[in-house]
C-alpha cells in the first residue's frame, strides 16, 4: 500500500514538474531566431502574406521569425520539413489549399496534414472568382450552367495546373451542376487569364488577385465568388453558396501557420494570441487586401477542425474526378 501511494505520489509530482516545465517555457518563449519554412516561392501570396505576420510576431515576441522559402511539389517539400522538425516551437510551417489537396491528389505523400501537425493560425483566405468570357454571352451562373448542359463538352476551362486550387474548384463546381466541362491547365494562372481574355478558353475559376484587375474589361463577365459570403474587394459579385444547389459551396485559398505535433501548448497559445490579434487589426486588413487577401480571426481549434474538413472535401473531389499524382 505504502508503495502504491509512493508510486501515485511520484507520478503526480512528474506530472506537475512536466506541466510547470511547459508553461516557463512558453513564458520564455522564444528565446532564439524562430525560422517559418514557407513551401512557395518568394512573391506568391503564401510568402507575401506569411512575411507580413512574421514581422507582427517578431515585434511582438522580440525575436526575429525568419521566413525560409523551400520550394517543390506544391509546397509538400517545404510542408514535410516543417513537420519533421523538432516540436520545439523554432521551426514553423506555413500552408493552405494545396497541402489540404495533395492528401489525396498525391500517391506517396510523406505528411498527414491532420495528425502531424500543431495547428497555430489561421492566417488568411482569399475566394475564387468565376469568370467567362463575355463572348460566351452568359451574364449569370443560372445561363452558364444552362449552356454547359445543353453543349456538353464544348465549353473549356483554364487553371494553374492539375490539381491546383483552380482546378479542384471547377471540378467540384463540375460534380454539384452535373456538368462536363474540358479542363485546360496551364503553368500559371497569368497565362491562364490571358487566354481567357483572348478568347481560346471560355472560363476559369480565377484567384482573386489574378482577377480582380481585369474586372472592368469588357472581354470578360465576372459572375460569383467561390466564398461563403461577399468579398470586400469585389463586393457586388454574390457568392456561389447563394445560387440554388450550391449551399455551403467554398474553394477559398487559404492559408494558415502551424508547428509539429507535440510542440508545448503554452507555445501554441502564445503564438496565436499574437498572430489574432494582429488580423483583428484594420492595418494588417489593408497590408493583406493589396494580395486579395483577408485575414481570419479564429482558435486554434476552429483552425484544426478547418483543416479536417478541407482534406476531406478534396479527397472526394479527387476520387469522384479520378485525378492523382504519383
Amino acid at each position: 500500500m505504502r508503495r502504491l501511494l509512493a508510486l501515485l505520489m511520484l507520478t503526480t509530482a512528474t506530472m506537475f514538474a512536466g506541466a510547470s516545465a511547459a508553461t516557463a517555457q512558453g513564458t520564455a518563449y522564444p528565446t532564439r531566431p524562430v525560422k517559418i519554412i514557407c513551401g512557395f516561392p518568394a512573391g506568391t501570396t503564401l510568402d507575401i502574406v506569411t512575411r507580413i505576420f512574421a514581422q507582427k510576431l517578431e515585434a511582438a515576441l522580440g525575436q526575429p521569425f525568419v521566413v525560409e522559402n523551400k520550394v517543390g511539389a506544391s509546397g509538400n517539400i517545404g510542408a514535410a520539413e516543417s513537420l519533421r522538425a523538432a516540436p520545439d516551437g523554432y521551426t514553423l510551417g506555413v500552408g493552405g489549399i494545396a497541402q489540404a489537396i495533395s492528401m489525396s491528389l498525391f500517391k506517396n505523400i510523406n505528411y498527414d496534414l491532420v495528425k502531424d501537425t500543431a495547428p497555430i493560425a489561421y492566417m488568411s483566405v482569399s475566394p475564387h472568382v468565376v469568370v467567362v468570357k463575355a463572348s460566351l454571352g452568359v451574364n449569370s451562373i443560372e445561363e452558364l450552367i444552362a449552356l454547359a448542359k445543353k453543349e456538353p463538352g464544348k465549353l473549356n476551362y483554364g487553371s494553374a495546373g492539375v490539381g491546383t486550387a483552380p482546378h479542384m474548384s471547377v471540378e467540384l463546381f463540375n460534380q454539384i451542376a452535373g456538368l462536363s466541362m474540358v479542363h485546360v491547365p496551364y503553368r500559371g494562372t497569368n497565362k491562364a487569364i490571358l487566354d481567357l481574355l483572348g478568347g481560346q478558353i471560355s472560363l476559369m475559376h480565377a484567384p482573386l488577385t489574378t482577377a480582380a484587375p481585369h474586372v472592368a474589361n469588357p472581354k470578360l463577365k465576372f459572375l460569383a465568388v467561390t466564398s461563403l459570403k461577399r468579398t470586400s474587394m469585389l463586393p457586388d459579385l454574390p457568392p456561389l453558396a447563394e445560387k440554388p444547389g450550391f449551399a455551403g459551396f467554398e474553394s477559398a485559398i487559404w492559408q494558415g501557420i502551424w508547428a509539429p505535433k507535440g510542440t508545448p501548448k503554452p507555445i501554441i497559445d502564445k503564438s496565436h494570441a499574437v498572430m489574432n490579434k494582429a488580423a483583428a487589426s484594420p492595418e494588417l486588413k489593408a497590408q493583406l487586401a493589396k494580395s486579395g487577401a483577408e485575414p481570419v480571426v479564429a482558435s486554434s481549434e476552429e483552425w484544426a477542425a478547418y483543416i479536417s474538413r478541407e482534406v476531406d472535401k478534396w479527397a472526394k473531389v479527387v476520387e469522384e474526378a479520378g485525378i492523382q499524382i504519383k
